[in-house]
Formats: C-alpha cells, structure tokens, sequence
C-alpha cells in the first residue's frame, strides 16, 4: 500500500477492508490500515471488530434465511499495525435451529490482538415492539457543526459542538454525531459492520467534555488514551436512508477509566442499535500535573 492510499479513508475502502477473505476452514484474513490518520500507526480498535462480525457470519453452516449478528463484544488486548493483515480465527460455540454463538481471535504476527465474542440468529416475527427515541428531540444535522474527521463518501456533524477534541470546550459528556454516507451497503452483515465502526470514535470525548482542561486533542501527548472493550447489539431491521445519529453519553470517568453508552438511530428517530464501550485514559508520565485538579481522571 502507498503512503497515500494509506494516507486517504473512503468508504468503499473501509467496506472492502470489513469484508475479510477465506484463508481456510474457520480462517480468515483481514487488511488493516490507519482509516485515515497519516503517521498514526495503530488499527481502529472499532475496525478488527467490523471484520470479526463478518467472519463469523461466514463461517457458520449456511441456513436458508442465512444469519444475522445480534450482538458482538469485543475486547482489544494489543495494538495492531496498520499495513500488516490480520488473521482471523472462528471458534462456533453452537449453532443451533435459530441461534448462534462464536469466539472470534483476531491475531497480527503470531499474537492475539483481540478477541471478540458473537451472538447470531435468524430474526422472527415481532411479539412486541419499541424502537423509538424517548429523548429530547435533537436539533438535526442542518443545525449541526461539520466535523473534522475526513473520509471520502461519509458527512459528519455534531450537534452543539465545534470542536469535539478541544481541551476548552466543555459541556455535558454528552455527544450527538450524525452521519450519512454516500452509498448504504446492499449485504446485510456489512450494513452492520459499518454502523459498529463509528461505535469506536467519539466515546472518549464524550468522557472529557465534562472535564475543563482536558480534550481529545492531547491524546498521545500529556493523556494516554485506548479503547478497551466495545459491546453493540443490532435492533432489526438495520436499515436506513440519509442521516444516521450516534448517541453518547458517558456516565462514569475515573480510575484511569470511563464507561460510555450510546444508540445509534435514524433521523426520524428509530433505533438501529445500541453500544458500550469501556475506555483507558490516563495520564502520561508526569504529565498529570498539567491537567486542572478537577479534572484529573
């Protein structure tokens, strides 16, 4: 891969990089690559778990209706290298009549890198059902501020905030993204892989708004910042036309942790699906002391 096709995020690349490959029976092989950040050598956490979901649903005996992933946790144990494939191996727990289970290993130079846990089934008429948005209405994506996180083929836009890693903009550790893409994808399993993507993007900074001070923007200078673990759930059907909206709210910061919650919804407000995500953020060395008192983490 070149420097600048490394360099430049698109969505049909992003799509490609989830729809991992055969290497064998319960083996697969996934690309990696920094999904835009020129120089930054770490893979998404957020991207081996899109491609673990594909993965899984491929390796599973085919049914007639096919599978549909309902919920994936994911635990990111070591960084991965962009540039370098990941190996991914499907250990089926079960699969039954209407329900599925596997333990997907995700590895890069012989050592695990993830390992995400996938829940599957075959979707069945509604007994009951809610699936909409008990909130406040949101002001919408027209009103919101464009962001700055290109990706050729996406828009992206907070609600209320102008810059989502300052350090002096603060608020509620609360986050509304709304996105749209150009094109949704035609595949079931890859419509779900894409929403569980973005999962993995604002989460932290939604923990830091509440904190004056401290932003997204020294990350990997005086803060050192990961995501640990993300848990999603799919609410069918995982269908959309135009803008999306991502939910975040962070309800616990500390410890050298935060814990943020989130749904993921159309814009006339029905859920798609809904996420955690357990994060690191802690300081670098000395640099403790730079952040104000009440804000330390």
């Amino acid at each position: 891969m070149t420097e600048s096709a490394a360099s430049e995020a698109t969505l049909e690349r992003m799509l490609a990089l989830f729809d991992v490959a055969p290497l064998g029976p319960d083996r697969f092989a996934g690309e990696t690559d920094a999904g835009g950040h020129a120089g930054r050598q770490v893979v998404e956490g957020s991207q081996i778990l899109a491609q673990a979901m594909v993965a899984a649903g491929k390796a599973l005996p085919e049914r007639p209706a096919g599978w549909t992933v309902r919920s994936a946790h994911a635990l990111f144990v070591a960084v991965a290298v962009p540039g370098e494939p990941v190996e991914l191996g499907v250990e089926t727990v079960r699969a039954g009549r209407s329900f599925a289970s596997a333990v997907v290993t995700a590895g890069q130079g012989g050592r695990t890198r993830a390992t995400v846990t996938v829940l599957l089934d075959q979707p069945q008429p509604d007994v009951i059902r809610h699936d909409q948005w008990s909130g406040e209405p949101p002001a919408g994506p027209e009103a919101a501020y464009p962001a700055e996180m290109p990706m050729r083929g996406r828009q992206l836009r907070l609600e209320g905030v102008c810059d989502h890693g300052s350090p002096d903009e603060t608020g509620p550790p609360v986050l509304d993204a709304w996105l749209r893409y150009d094109t949704v994808p035609g595949r079931d399993d890859l419509r779900r892989a894409l929403l569980a993507h973005f999962t993995g993007h604002l989460s932290i900074s939604a923990a830091m708004r509440a904190h004056p001070g401290i932003g997204t923007a020294q990350a990997h200078h005086t803060v050192s910042t990961a995501v640990m673990g993300i848990g999603v759930s799919f609410h069918d059907p995982v269908t959309w036309d135009g803008w999306i909206r991502y939910h975040h709210e962070s309800t616990f910061a500390g410890a050298g942790m935060a814990y943020v919650r989130g749904q993921v919804l159309t814009a006339d407000g029905r859920l798609l699906a809904s996420f955690t995500q357990d994060a690191m953020i802690r300081a670098l060395g000395d640099s403790a002391a730079s952040v104000p008192a009440g804000s330390r983490l």
